[in-house]
């Protein structure tokens, strides 16, 4: 039997049903995939914009520590610089560092990108970028300045100050799609400052110290190239702390020695030569075992000293050659005014690092210029500062800036006095112009007296705004080839300096002082033997600097009696005298209680230059480096200094160089010094905390590693 389906065919049915499931299941796999398509590229596009905004931030960081470290090395105190905000201050809205009509974002330093800017990032591309960078300095709690005091990593154990930083930065874009895409990074900065005067003795070029009579230093020892220590035969040079070395030690290898340099050390073909004695205690016998604590004292730096830290001596000598012509010029601009075009007296292009180490440019620093325009004029003596050099002249009466030697009152006396310095002489000098610097007296006008009602002081925070920061720069800038007088050197004698201002922070701490001077420098007398009190210890001497060409020590009795500085005086008659004052106690041995003779006293960090070692001449090592003319040896004298002692240049006007103790045949026959039975350099520790006013830093920069916020 047939049976009847009305045409309809079951399987036709079926195989549309199929083909409805397949087209929804594609339909959904094609959006699933188009879903994937369409995330996977948002991802990608955010992960793009993510690396840029990285790119972009990380760049304006990189951006940041430059600013940051350029303008602390320009001097700017920690607590001005641009840009900055304070954990417990407002930002500063201004925002100069960020560029002209930055605003401030919040607690963000920040400036907002137009369709026409670009940030300060060399990867930024693009607009409706909002770029932003923050500089929050942490000042430490109780502190003056809010830098802590402490060990810093320069290579050798340097105490100095510590200020801490957290740099933040961002950039953000807002996008239609994906919204705004920011990404933040920060960075700890650590700035560190340490005063030059680290160490009883340092050298930025070779040193070295051979003492032909008794010496101790009981103090560290550092140079920046080699060191070449040892004593004559029959004498001894002891040494209390370390000595640091870059390059070697006494003739170990690896030597970087100039042309023509050669250096005395022991077992170098000079017999006469023996090792230095090691011994932390000198009141107590030295170790027996010399070689093991030779060992322990004597140590390599991994890296050099940073004498003139975020200098590139190389390329300054090259980009500024006018200023610099040579890198001699780069270590002795801390000592020189700024170079300027003699015919134009233009100041010349120099890198604003170098600039901000002279001392001649410290704001606050008292100007004191000595001048002979021509040969028929009489000198002149104006007090003012860096911007000014005449500032001060019309409220200190011109007697009282200049008058005769042993005036009552004026600060510069015997201006232009010709006296012979005997090592000069040698090397065929016609004479030295010698004015002198009365400390007493220009401690009387600072602090106020009759001539000066209220002191210079008050005069110039009223000048300046600022205020006296504890420096003297004085020179004499007379050029003597060109005023028909004998080319000679001109030189300043530091005298009646036993006093020295003693002017106190907001703390009660002082300042210090110090005395600069581009021409060579006398120190007559005992130096810095009036105590105060710093940071609650009493009894301390007055953090002082004395900074010069060259350095030459006389005693209290040279220009008077028979030492007289004039030719033919003989070394029979330049004979020095005991200080009327002289409590130096070296090592705990009092000579004011154990009967012994005393000498000369100064305590004072001393910067200076020196004549190198050449194939005529030696350099007379760093035991003369505080130059001497007269016989110290005739009345069994001691010369001490007690704080720094530092070579950081040659010397360019008092060029004579070191000559022994032997009778000249260039004087006749003469001797131009003998020197002291003993020689004591004693390390001042309170300079790395407490550094002399004005005085150059070393300073080293350090950054963490990044983090978010």
């Amino acid at each position: 039997m047939k049976l009847n389906s009305n045409g309809k065919n079951p399987r036709r049915g079926s195989a549309l049903l199929a083909a409805m499931i397949v087209i929804v299941i594609l339909s959904f796999a094609a959006a699933g995939v188009l879903s994937y398509s369409l995330t996977t590229y948002l991802n990608s596009k955010r992960q793009a914009l993510l690396d840029q905004a990285k790119e972009v931030a990380d760049s304006e960081m990189e951006y940041l520590f430059f600013q940051w470290k350029s303008e602390l090395l320009q001097k700017i105190p920690v607590a001005s610089l641009t840009c900055i905000t304070y954990a417990t201050q407002q930002p500063n809205a201004s925002c100069p560092l960020c560029a002209s009509g930055a605003t401030a974002l919040g607690p963000i330093c920040g400036y907002n990108m137009t369709t026409t800017e670009t940030a300060f990032s060399s990867n930024f591309a693009g607009s409706g970028w909002t770029v932003s960078r923050m500089l929050n300095f942490i000042p430490v709690p109780n502190t003056s300045d809010g830098g802590a005091t402490g060990l810093v990593a320069t290579g050798s154990p340097m105490i100095g100050h510590n200020y801490y930083f957290t740099a933040q930065t961002s950039a953000s874009v807002v996008n239609p799609v994906l919204g705004t895409i920011s990404f933040h990074s920060g960075r700890n900065f650590l700035y560190s400052s340490t005063s030059l005067f680290q160490f009883a003795v340092f050298y930025q070029g070779t040193l070295e110290l051979a003492p032909g009579s008794g010496m101790i230093i009981s103090g560290p020892i550092s140079t920046n190239s080699s060191a070449y220590i040892a004593s004559v035969s029959g004498e001894t040079l002891t040494l209390q702390d370390n000595v640091y070395y870059y390059d070697q030690y006494n003739g170990g290898s690896g030597s970087t020695l100039l042309a023509n340099e050669t250096l005395r050390i022991p077992g170098s073909g000079s017999s006469t030569l023996v090792d230095p004695i090691f011994n932390p205690n000198p009141l107590d016998a030295a170790p027996a075992n010399q070689q093991a604590q030779q060992g322990i004292q004597v140590q390599q730096l991994p890296m050099q000293s940073s004498f003139i830290g975020g200098v590139d001596v190389a390329s300054d000598i090259t980009n500024y050659a006018s200023a610099y012509p040579t890198s001699n010029d780069v270590y002795r601009a801390v000592i020189a005014p700024p170079p300027a075009n003699p015919v134009t007296q233009v100041a010349y292009p120099e890198d604003p690092v170098v600039a901000a180490s002279r001392m001649y440019n410290s704001e606050g620093a008292v100007i004191i210029t000595i001048n002979k325009a021509n040969a028929g004029a009489q000198p002149t003596v104006d007090i003012g500062n860096a911007s000014n050099p005449t500032a001060y002249d019309s409220f200190i009466p011109a007697a009282v800036r200049s008058g005769a030697l042993g005036s009552s009152t004026a600060i510069v006396t015997g201006v232009r006095t010709n006296i012979v310095d005997p090592r000069e002489e040698a090397n065929g000098s016609t004479g030295v112009n010698l004015s002198t610097l009365d400390v007493g007296n220009l401690n009387n006008v600072l602090q106020g007296n009759t001539v000066t009602p209220g002191g210079v002081l008050s005069q110039i925070q009223s000048a300046t705004g600022g205020g006296y920061n504890g420096v003297v720069y004085i020179y004499d800038n007379t050029d003597n080839t060109t005023i028909g007088a004998a080319a000679g050197q001109n030189a300043i004698r530091v005298y009646d300096g036993a006093t020295t201002p003693i002017v106190n922070d907001q703390n009660g701490n002082p300042i210090g002082f110090t005395v600069v001077s581009n021409n060579g420098v006398y120190i007559q007398g005992d130096y810095n033997t009036t105590t105060t009190t710093i940071g609650g210890v009493p009894n301390s001497y007055n953090p002082t600097a004395i900074m010069g060409d060259a350095i030459t020590a006389v005693s209290a009795g040279w220009m008077t009696g028979t030492d007289q500085p004039t030719a033919g005086n003989t070394i029979a008659n330049r004979v020095a005298q005991q200080s009327s004052n002289f409590p130096f106690a070296a090592n705990g041995i009092n000579p004011a209680t154990t009967g012994t003779v005393g000498g000369m006293e100064v305590n004072a960090a001393i910067l200076t230059g020196n004549t190198p070692t050449t194939g005529s001449y030696a350099s007379g090592g760093a035991q003369n480096l505080v130059r001497m003319v007269e016989n110290w040896w005739a009345n069994g004298l001691t010369l001490g200094v007690d704080g720094s002692l530092g070579q950081l240049f040659t010397s360019e006007q008092f060029t004579g160089p070191y000559r022994s103790t032997s009778p000249q045949a260039s004087l006749g026959g003469d001797q131009i010094y003998v020197q002291p039975t003993t020689r004591n350099f004693s390390y001042n520790s309170t300079l790395s905390s407490f550094p002399p006013a004005g005085t150059p830093k070393t300073t080293a920069f350090y950054r963490g590693n990044f983090f978010f916020w």
